[in-house]
């Protein structure tokens, strides 16, 4: 638990190194919401964490129960009994008498003391200390999980923006575009198809532009629903991107902190231990169980009083000498549910694995996509500006700048796809290493 809250306490210091201040195009003028905002929100949110948090302090309950079961326990006792008034009959005579009233006062402590359970207590001690290491577990995780989709939410809605300030962009372009191939027109130096023509582009651009709002308003709903905040039009603050220092671990690295950090790997290792615990509490079937009773009271027809009173005590040995093999079997499940256990465990190393070598590949795939994408982008802008200037000159077709518009324009698309997909991808490799926090702490401020 220590280490859960030092995570949330170190959170807004992480925050600070991940978040860059650069103010989005569609934020001017507006009180908007930076990343380290949307990660305190998500993390207020009670419906992100709350459940798994109450969950870790119901094991600690279940702990301090466990603890408490070792040692004796008082009581005080206290029972008033009233008789009568009734009608009896004398034996001798056979006839009725009737009979007054009786009380009767019991005043008392019990103890009880379990002097030797054959390893039991200590073993239900030990299980009850492993389900609260499974719940801090299960607790790291989802928070882990909380903060990379909120990362995925942030520069999902970013990228959704993204696309519609291009389409946005596009429109404009294209929409000036035509009011020239329409002067053009009346002027006799375009033909009725360049009209058409970039009409139809213009169009589409439009349709482009409808899709972007669409995928812009589902990328808000996904993060306001992490946030638990309304819908509303979101204004986001900070576009987060990679420090220029920043190196990859080796895959041998990257293998390594993942099989160290995964929470689900911690979570089996766990299980492993309590899979052990219970062979152990089964193992011991046969050995006896010593109790200790005690009592100090006494009974009068008077009041509540300790007056008179006297010590009892009892010694209690409960020894199962046959139970038809029950223990044996009881044994032999706990083994064979250790080896599955174990099972699972090498299995589940073997899928991380997995998983981080295909994060890595994709982390080298993106990277050779952001740069030839960039490349591509500032080659899409030199044939356009070049195209553009020769149309004005009337040394190139309608058809051949519409053409180089639409090139460029599928490059910046491409490229803005391609950058944001680079941080995902290094967020995805971070969050299959179990080391998501470094990853935040890797990013620049400067964005």
């Amino acid at each position: 638990m220590r280490k859960m809250e030092h995570r949330i306490r170190n959170l807004s210091l992480i925050c600070f190194l991940f978040v860059g201040m650069t103010q989005l195009s569609l934020a001017s003028g507006k009180e908007g919401i930076s990343l380290e905002a949307a990660l305190q929100m998500a993390l207020a949110n009670p419906y992100n964490l709350g459940s798994t948090s109450e969950a870790v302090a119901e094991a600690r309950a279940r702990l301090a129960q466990a603890g408490a079961s070792r040692w004796p326990s008082v009581v005080l006792n206290g029972k008033y009994t009233r008789v009568g008034p009734y009608t009896s009959i004398d034996p001798r005579t056979g006839m009725p008498y009737k009979v007054g009233v009786s009380d009767s006062y019991a005043t008392g402590f019990s103890l009880q003391w379990p002097l030797y359970m054959g390893g039991k207590l200590n073993s239900a001690v030990n299980l009850a200390r492993f389900g609260l290491d499974t719940a801090e577990e299960d607790y790291q995780a989802e928070y882990e999980n909380l903060v990379y989709q909120v990362f995925q939410a942030y520069i999902g809605f970013l990228k959704a923006d993204g696309m519609l300030a291009l389409s946005q962009e596009q429109i404009k372009l294209l929409t000036e575009h035509q009011r020239l191939v329409e002067t053009n027109l009346s002027l006799g130096y375009a033909a009725k198809t360049d009209l058409l023509e970039t009409k139809i582009r213009l169009t589409q651009a439009e349709l482009g532009a409808v899709k972007a709002r669409h995928g812009k308003k589902l990328a808000e709903e996904n993060l306001c629903n992490l946030l638990g905040i309304s819908t509303q039009e979101l204004v986001l603050t900070s576009k987060p991107t990679i420090a220029p220092s920043h190196i990859l671990p080796t895959m041998e690295e990257a293998l390594r902190l993942a099989e160290e950090g995964r929470a689900e790997l911690k979570k089996l290792k766990t299980a492993v231990h309590i899979g052990e615990e219970n062979r152990k509490m089964s193992g011991g079937y046969w050995k006896p169980n010593l109790v200790m009773i005690g009592t100090y009271g006494t009974q009068n027809q008077k009041s509540f009083t300790l007056d008179e009173a006297i010590w009892s005590f009892t010694l209690n040995l409960d020894w199962k000498l046959f139970d038809a093999g029950a223990g044996r079997a009881g044994l032999k499940e706990a083994e064979a549910n250790l080896s599955k256990l174990n099972y699972l465990l090498a299995q589940s190393k073997d899928l991380i694995r997995l998983e981080v070598r295909q994060r890595y590949l994709t982390v080298t795939e993106t990277a050779q996509v952001l740069e030839l994408t960039k490349l591509n982008r500032k080659l899409a802008q030199e044939n356009y500006e070049f195209l553009k200037a020769k149309f004005e000159l009337g040394a190139a077709t309608n058809l051949e700048l519409l053409s180089a518009h639409n090139t460029l324009n599928m490059a910046l698309n491409d490229y803005l796809n391609a950058e944001y997909d680079y941080y995902l991808a290094i967020s995805a490799l971070y969050k299959a290493m179990g080391e998501i926090d470094q990853f935040m702490l890797e990013v620049s401020e400067d964005a």
